[in-house]
């Protein structure tokens, strides 16, 4: 939503620590903003110097929320059925009128000119979101009173994720469209994910030829797997009908689709929708088709490794021209989210970031950070500068990329 600034009511201070429920509530608020909202976050115990600040930023809207307080999205494939609050929100701010909308206390969208005709209220009566919005709010309370569900939900998740698959990229391909400037093709070897077809497409953007090489990393011995069956197996046609012998074969993962979706309650139009929308961003089946062969031939290697304890995947990196290195959102997930606090997080990205630079410095990065913001287009060394120039903060913005992109 354009216009916008995220504000967190409460003070950093009163919390003291990950263990304790206030500064817990903090973090998952501030994580799940972080799934679609990548600008400045704002922070105060006082509504009112929180909407002057709001206001002095240059934003229409400030979305107010207290400790504990969760926006959530339905997500889906890159393409697919995914509804964002943020999206909702805009639309329903579309021909309304309104102050202050919400909870106070708890959530609140305030219209900053109309806060600023009325005299500046903190106290003005509120309109209801209504069902629009409800369904993506949930109230966890600062003390995580209300909590017990949500984290049993994430502990769910987890657990799914440690087996997960991605047959399909959430993400948009929009930033590895085009080789970033300084790029020596073709790749060497690029380091990825075992998550979709993206690193195919990267591949084919930034040409390969037949010393190139991929190194598929992933914590999930399902996704290796998928990768390994995929690349040994598939020929590059019918992707849909790969996947429906595919989810006959019970191996415990966990596969990530849309919202209601699974291999045992699956709509095929729809994944054949999703086919037909990944072959017309290659420019057709017969493109992909002729990449998928140039693929087979390359050396393809499968690392069980946990971004977030890089040791393994570090020791395999080499510093050479050509190099490229996509890691998703791994370190701004729900399992990230679950196991560790924000400034946690960030620790461990740090750590991350200034020990690739100094394995390999001129490797191109393509992920995103502990905060969700898109890196891409820039070099280890480069990006490692750059950083740490401008702070790490989870609540700062950062704009160190060509593209900012969904993950």
């Amino acid at each position: 939503m354009r216009d916008l600034i995220c504000g967190l009511l409460g003070s950093p201070l009163e919390t003291t620590g990950t263990r304790e429920a206030n500064g817990r509530a903090r973090d998952l608020t501030v994580s799940w903003l972080r799934w679609h909202y990548f600008g400045e976050i704002i922070e105060d115990a006082d509504l009112g110097r929180l909407l002057l600040r709001a206001r002095v930023a240059g934003a229409r809207y400030c979305l107010v929320q207290g400790y504990g307080h969760v926006v959530a999205e339905h997500a889906g494939p890159n393409g697919g059925k995914a509804r964002s609050f943020f999206d909702a929100l805009e639309e329903w701010t579309e021909n309304r009128d309104f102050i202050i909308a919400g909870v106070p206390g708890r959530c609140l969208l305030v219209n900053l000119n109309a806060w600023t005709q009325h005299g500046e209220p903190t106290d003005s009566i509120t309109i209801p979101f209504g069902p629009d919005l409800e369904g993506h709010l949930i109230d966890l309370r600062s003390d995580l009173g209300n909590a017990a569900d949500f984290l049993t939900f994430l502990d769910d998740m987890s657990e799914k994720a440690g087996r997960g698959v991605f047959v399909l990229n959430y993400e948009s391909y929009d930033d590895v469209a085009d080789p970033p400037p300084g790029f020596a093709a073709p790749v060497s070897t690029l380091y990825c994910v075992a998550a979709g077809l993206k690193p195919n497409r990267i591949l084919a953007t930034h040409g390969i030829d037949s010393d190139s090489s991929v190194v598929f990393f992933d914590y999930s011995t399902q996704a290796l797997d998928f990768r390994r069956r995929l690349d040994a197996e598939w020929d590059g046609h019918d992707y849909p009908g790969f996947l429906r012998s595919l989810f006959e074969r019970q191996n415990g993962a966990h596969y990530y689709l849309w919202p209601g979706a699974s291999p045992d309650n699956m709509e095929w139009a729809e994944l054949e929708r999703l086919w037909s929308a990944e072959l017309a961003r290659w420019g057709g089946a017969d493109r992909f088709e002729n990449h998928w062969r140039q693929f087979r031939e390359l050396r393809h290697d499968y690392l069980l490794c946990n971004i977030l304890e890089a040791d393994s995947l570090l020791e395999r990196i080499r510093d050479e021209p050509g190099s490229l290195i996509w890691w998703s959102n791994a370190f701004c997930t729900i399992f990230s989210a679950t196991h560790y606090s924000l400034e946690q997080k960030r620790r461990i990205y740090e750590d991350w970031i200034v020990r690739l630079s100094e394995t390999a410095p001129g490797i191109f990065l393509y992920g995103s950070d502990h905060s969700n913001s898109s890196v891409n287009a820039i070099t280890a060394r480069d990006y490692r500068d750059r950083y740490f120039a401008h702070g790490g903060d989870p609540l700062l913005a950062r704009a160190f990329h060509r593209h900012s992109i969904r993950f």
